[in-house]
């Protein structure tokens, strides 16, 4: 390949008889577009091309002035025709000159104009014109540049899918192995210890949560699935969720919800308003919380008031930036990571929320978010659900017999530690194989299946769930854990009637679903924290 350079080392050397021509040349050399200089008498003129115009027509880069009639060889004539007024100083207005390039693309058009030394012609520049592209050529690059943004979203969504289990793993054994370890310690300064230990694993939890929900939220890997919901109901168990996080700060978290229904993603939408209770929480000291809902016409604005120290005029929009953080200089992670609200502003744009935001320095802020309303769902002819049971009339777990199914060794180690000491038995495989092979030596059926979703091979948790289910003839209650963001993987999971919990898993909320499968209550769809 001919360095990129290699003519500017020749039209260099080429002897410049005036300075106007010396110019021309360094103006040729520099130029992106083709370009050619034409120096001396008009019939035995000297010719500069630069490497784009010897490109252009499909010539080696020129090593040096050539002759132009040689150079151009069958178009010299017109090229000659069309230069020719300039060097007869008959016009001093620009000329037009069209070369054929190689291929089937049109013509290039270039400009040309003299250059003159005492009143006299004594070359030619001659400049491409910076012409339309060609529709043809638009179209090409518009199919390239689609395939390329294909290409790359699967290929980041396969990542951040392989990046999402792998780097929840870890966590998930930390976090199973230290509420072990918590049950088998006594000594108030090691329970101590055990617990900043566990602080800080929340902090990194939070901290890869957020990171993975932004990369999912930014590569378009997650799908809303819209739905009729009950507003008033989804934020009335919201109230209940965020209340003891408010009174222990020493807030009042009031609600004034009235019946209403929209059609949105109730996950995704859910997560928007845990992200902005959380938020006004964190940044109010004195006072109290307002969840407000109330009808604008077709709408329902849902308003998270808060009587916090405000937010700065000029920082109402750098909010929604990632890392972003007031009042926190020293990034104090129990403060808030600064990514709260950037995913509030990606779920919003998913899901076609509006989402405003008023404040006034020491006063408070108050978050506005507006969707449209949707008829109500008919109510089906059914009797009042059961309450749940509550925590302290659920069924010990003692007798469980619990398939337990991860290729992670240190995931199974610390689910059959933690699993034994609430007096499960456990059957533990990493893979299809080990499934077979410890379900023999099992008298009756497990109680549960309890199974990653990712496993060796082409094989996933459901093919596991599966199996056993046509093995033993019935269906079997099955827990997925997951640290994938996909959301076809919960839809998998709710069509089989499994519960779904998200790694990392805090071990309460599976003793919460085992216990409620062992009490023989809700055994499809369970979302877990983060699902």
């Amino acid at each position: 390949m001919t360095p990129r350079h290699s003519n500017r080392t020749s039209i260099d050397a080429a002897p410049a008889e005036t300075e106007c021509v010396a110019n021309a040349l360094r103006v040729c050399r520099a130029a992106a577009l083709p370009a050619f200089v034409l120096s001396g008498p008009p019939h035995a003129a000297t010719l500069f091309a630069n490497d784009a115009l010897c490109a252009l027509l499909g010539k080696e880069p020129m090593a040096g002035g050539q002759p132009a009639p040689a150079w151009f060889g069958p178009v010299w004539p017109a090229v000659l025709g069309a230069v020719d007024p300039l060097f007869s100083d008959d016009t001093e207005e620009p000329v037009g000159i069209e070369l054929l390039p190689v291929g089937d693309a049109d013509p290039a058009a270039f400009e040309g104009v003299p250059l003159t030394e005492d009143g006299r012609t004594v070359a030619v520049l001659a400049l491409a014109r910076q012409a339309a592209p060609d529709d043809r050529v638009v179209a090409r690059m518009e199919r390239a540049m689609r395939s390329e943004i294909e290409r790359t979203t699967a290929a980041r969504s396969r990542f951040l899918a392989s990046a999402s289990h792998d780097l929840r793993q870890p966590f998930q054994a930390m976090r199973l192995f230290l509420d072990a370890l918590c049950s088998q310690i006594s000594d108030e300064k090691a329970l101590s210890t055990a617990e900043m230990l566990g602080n800080a694993m929340t902090a990194g939890e939070r901290l890869l949560n957020a990171l993975l929900d932004i990369s999912t939220l930014d590569a378009g890997t997650v799908t809303p699935d819209p739905q009729p919901v009950a507003l008033d109901e989804l934020l009335g168990q919201l109230v209940q969720e965020f209340r003891p996080q408010s009174e222990e700060k020493g807030l009042r978290l009031r609600a004034r919800l009235c019946p209403g229904t929209v059609e949105t993603d109730p996950v995704l939408f859910g997560r928007v308003m845990r992200n902005l209770l959380t938020n006004a929480i964190r940044y109010t000291r004195h006072g109290g919380l307002l969840l407000a809902m109330r009808r604008r016409g077709n709408h329902w604005r849902i308003d998270v008031w808060d009587t916090g120290f405000g937010i700065p005029e000029e920082q109402l929009t750098a909010i929604f930036d990632e890392f972003h953080q007031l009042q926190n200089p020293n990034r104090d992670p129990n403060r808030g990571l600064g990514l709260g609200l950037a995913i509030v502003r990606r779920l919003a744009e998913l899901l076609g929320l509006q989402v405003e935001v008023r404040s006034r320095i020491g006063r408070g802020t108050v978050f506005s978010v507006s969707l449209e309303a949707a008829t109500p769902p008919a109510e089906p002819p059914c009797g009042h659900p059961a309450p749940p049971p509550s925590a302290a009339s659920a069924p010990p777990l003692t007798g469980m017999t619990v398939l337990a199914v991860d290729d992670e060794a240190m995931v199974l180690t610390g689910l059959q530690m933690i699993l034994e000491s609430w007096g499960c038995t456990v059957a533990a495989a990493s893979d299809m194989r080990e499934v077979f092979a410890v379900l023999d030596g099992l008298p009756d059926a497990p109680s549960v299946i309890l199974t990653d979703l990712r496993l060796p091979g082409k094989v996933s948790g459901f093919d596991v769930i599966d199996r056993v289910r046509r093995l033993y003839g019935r269906e079997i209650p099955a827990v997925v854990l997951s640290g994938e963001t996909a959301q076809s993987a919960l839809l998998e999971g709710q069509r089989r009637g499994c519960s779904f919990l998200h790694k990392p898993l805090h071990p309460g909320d599976l003793r919460q679903v085992l216990e409620r499968l062992r009490g023989g209550g809700d055994k499809g769809g369970e979302k877990g924290e983060g699902a």
